[in-house]
């Protein structure tokens, strides 16, 4: 317990779960390329964590589709759903989770970040119904 009233819990797709007893969110933390750079903080509100998944797996297709389509070597970054990137190039590819942060490139990868998510859905109810027993 982080503090009264509060649950937090690493999930295994590398946010943090924080739960109260009225709301709840996916947070993660991206630090700056350096220690002399701020890093910046990401929440995905609770309501928003099914459409989230939602876009994941419709982002994910389009890279897929993308992946064919972009001549071999070139870069390509467009908006994906849900404020995500979609990115084919050298350096981090992939569909990232905040502008160029956390970048998912792998379907294993995808389906560990979405399964982290429906865990976090499918827990939340009874952690909720415990911090309202406090």
């Amino acid at each position: 317990m982080s503090s009264p009233g509060t649950y937090e819990e690493q999930l295994p797709c590398g946010g943090s779960l924080k739960v109260s007893s009225s709301s709840w969110g996916i947070t993660y933390y991206f630090p700056g390329p350096t220690a002399r750079h701020s890093g910046t903080f990401f929440t995905i509100e609770g309501v928003s964590v099914p459409k989230y998944i939602q876009a994941l797996r419709e982002n994910w297709q389009e890279l897929e589709t993308l992946k064919v389509s972009v001549p071999s070597g070139g870069e390509f970054t467009k908006p994906g759903k849900m404020n995500m990137t979609i990115r084919i190039s050298s350096f981090a590819p992939g569909v990232c989770l905040h502008y160029h942060y956390s970048p998912i490139n792998s379907r294993s990868q995808l389906d560990k970040v979405i399964a982290g998510y429906e865990y976090a859905i499918q827990r939340v109810p009874t952690i909720q119904a415990f911090l309202r027993t406090l």
